[in-house]
């Protein structure tokens, strides 16, 4: 198995690499990745199983040029990795010079599909010697990642020691109290698994590890685990309830957009011993179905205004007495929706109760139920209900 470090500055590029086809089956690791240069010599420095390096040229911090001339001082001879340089078609003067410094290939990432890059790291491994150091290094980061997960699973069923600082130093777990066990789960899961029946759910829990992962970075600090393929739990190294939820948010609207998956989450209370853990987590799991009272008021105020076509989350934030960003992460966390989704769940409701009970036409429906621009509201309707508001009131008379 092949280790491969895939570098560059933004998150969806590495996920999106990582997710071209099944990776493993074809003898290539795609665990490692970094934002610049600085962060990718340091993980090469501290790990003997990066063999191959997919370097792009332009990124924040250190970028790819700098990074190759930096690599030969870095590393001894033998543990120099193959670089492979993602390109843009302006970067052609770029490329040359990478060249120069020891790049091995090159690929332009508009060109770039699975089957291409799998050409380029079968041609990188051919070049690559086995060493019994790397062998070793591959079987024991196995067996760690092993430990450590089951350590993690232990740490939520509340059968692990109290003090466990020596424990999470040893397996190399991320944990600093106090921090917040937040809870992740896939609410349209069943579909998710019928897209994904080609290629093994296994994959896409790999795609959600590896996006709280990337989250988990940008915001702070912590640890990922997928307890099941529809569930995982972040810990977030932090004591503050608005930090987690500011991360929380980020990590739901990264999983809709770029997995195409249906979301919701919530929020333990702070942990400040590693004892503290299945409580926070089952007081986690319990938040999906019970609303704070900052919701309850929110949900009654938006049923009541839904037909205001300038209704805000500004205007509900302000009726309730609190921020936009706070009501933004406590509405998701406990309803498994947007305000914008929940929004248009009560529009459409009613929009479909009026074109079936009245005579309205189908833009007097959308105006009524607070979409004046007749189009945006078709839309809108056919997104939610797979059909057009004339089929349904065709289907209802």
């Amino acid at each position: 198995m092949r280790g491969v470090l895939v570098v560059d500055d933004e998150p969806f590029v590495r996920l999106s690499i990582a997710s071209l086809r099944d990776w493993e089956s074809d003898g290539f690791d795609f665990r490692h990745e970094a934002s610049n240069g600085r962060e990718a010599l340091d993980l090469i420095r501290s790990s003997s199983e990066i063999d191959i390096v997919l370097l792009d040229l332009s990124m924040p911090v250190m970028n790819g040029i700098e990074f190759l001339e930096r690599l030969p001082a870095e590393l001894s001879g033998s543990r120099q990795p193959a670089v492979i340089v993602l390109s843009a078609y302006d970067d052609f003067h770029l490329v040359r010079k990478a060249f120069t410094l020891g790049a091995r290939d090159y690929l332009l990432k508009s060109e770039m599909d699975g089957d291409s890059l799998l050409a380029l790291l079968k041609k990188a491994d051919e070049a690559i010697g086995d060493s019994r150091e790397r062998s070793a290094a591959v079987i024991e980061r196995r067996h760690i990642d092993f430990l450590k997960s089951q350590f993690l699973r232990d740490l939520l069923a509340g059968q692990c020691p109290e003090d466990s600082a020596e424990l999470f130093a040893g397996l190399g777990i991320d944990l600093d109290p106090p921090f917040f066990v937040c809870c992740f789960r896939v609410e349209d899961f069943q579909a998710v698994a019928a897209r994904y029946a080609g290629e093994g759910i296994a994959s896409f829990s790999a795609m959600l590890e590896r996006s709280l992962a990337q989250i988990l970075a940008k915001r702070g600090s912590g640890e990922v685990l997928v307890v099941k393929p529809d569930e995982a739990v972040a810990f977030f190294n932090s004591g503050e309830s608005r930090e987690a939820g500011d991360f929380c948010v980020d990590a739901r609207e990264y999983l809709e957009r770029y997995l195409s998956v249906r979301c919701s989450f919530s929020i333990g209370p702070v942990c400040r011993t590693s004892g503290e853990v299945p409580g926070a987590y089952s007081t986690a799991i319990a938040q999906r179905t019970v609303e704070s009272r900052i919701v309850v008021q929110a949900k009654r105020f938006i049923r009541e205004k839904f037909q205001d076509p300038e209704l805000s989350l500004e205007e509900v934030s302000e009726r309730v007495g609190v921020s936009k960003n706070h009501l933004s992460w406590e509405f998701s966390r406990e309803t498994g929706r947007t305000f914008t989704e929940y929004l248009a769940g009560l529009r459409i409701e009613e929009a479909k109760r009026l074109l079936s009970e009245t005579n309205l036409k189908v833009y007097e429906v959308g105006e009524t139920v607070g979409y004046p621009n007749v189009e945006h509201f078709s839309r809108l309707f056919k997104k939610l209900t797979g059909t057009s508001p004339g089929a349904w009131k065709s289907r209802s008379s």
